[in-house]
């Protein structure tokens, strides 16, 4: 199946793109988001990397967030041991290629399997097709191969002794502050310090957002595996006041 990624919402560049991958190949299609914060490739960055595995092998990631179109930044496809990604060369596959080595990097210049010429528009005319010509089996044909690609710097989760270093991930629609912390690290503990911008602030770790009072800061492990900071039936990203990439430390 090819799985499908964009910050360009509920738009018909969308349905093009569909409609260009039919037209090549009869692959299921699934879309995983294209809510992602316009140009936000950090925050794409981390929703791909939390969600791959959900899938099953051969499955050819479809990833386009894509601020720097119709500039020098290369357009790629990946091989891996168990999928493809394609998608700009701007450091959006940095976590998942952390995971899973490439294996072959193809530089998407073979203008025989692109279907248009617009300067902005990509994702139509050279990212769909690829990811529909890879579900045939068509691949190094694409282009010519790439001893490298982009990464984008982060913060990596660290913990010493009994304190723990991470960075805030991204925000979901919930306002609800995703980290790159593995939960693990903290459970069992009943409350933790949690220093975050300009504040320190004891907070509770829970199971469910439930488990506190209304408008009460939590924390707990969201659905990937990862610690989450939120706020009962409110925004923790509008009464903490932070910003994606600051840093997130936890004192245990």
């Amino acid at each position: 199946m090819i799985v499908f990624m964009t910050d360009w919402g509920n738009s018909h560049y969308v349905g093009m793109c569909k409609g260009v991958i039919r037209g090549i190949s009869d692959t299921e299609i699934v879309d995983l988001t294209h809510n992602v914060t316009p140009y936000n490739v950090r925050e794409a960055m981390h929703i791909l990397g939390r969600s791959i595995d959900w899938f099953p092998e051969k499955t050819i990631f479809l990833t386009v967030v894509d601020y720097g179109v119709g500039t020098a930044r290369r357009a790629i496809a990946i091989e891996t041991e168990k999928f493809h990604f394609v998608g700009p060369d701007n450091g959006i596959f940095t976590l998942v290629l952390e995971r899973y080595q490439p294996k072959n990097i193809i530089d998407l210049t073979n203008k025989k399997y692109h279907v248009g010429t617009s300067k902005t528009f990509h994702g139509r005319d050279i990212f769909a097709p690829a990811a529909a010509y890879i579900a045939k089996g068509v691949f190094n044909e694409l282009g010519t191969r790439l001893p490298n690609y982009a990464t984008l710097p982060y913060r990596k989760a660290t913990i010493i002794q009994n304190t723990v270093y991470g960075e805030i991930a991204y925000f979901d629609r919930f306002g609800n502050i995703e980290t790159n912390i593995p939960f693990s690290w903290i459970e069992n503990k009943e409350s933790v310090k949690l220093k975050i911008g300009n504040k320190t602030l004891q907070i509770p770790v829970v199971e469910t957002y439930a488990d506190v009072d209304e408008g009460e800061l939590l924390i707990h492990e969201d659905s990937t595996g990862y610690l989450e900071i939120a706020l009962n039936k409110g925004m923790a990203r509008e009464k903490l006041r932070v910003s994606e990439g600051s840093e997130v430390e936890i004192v245990f």
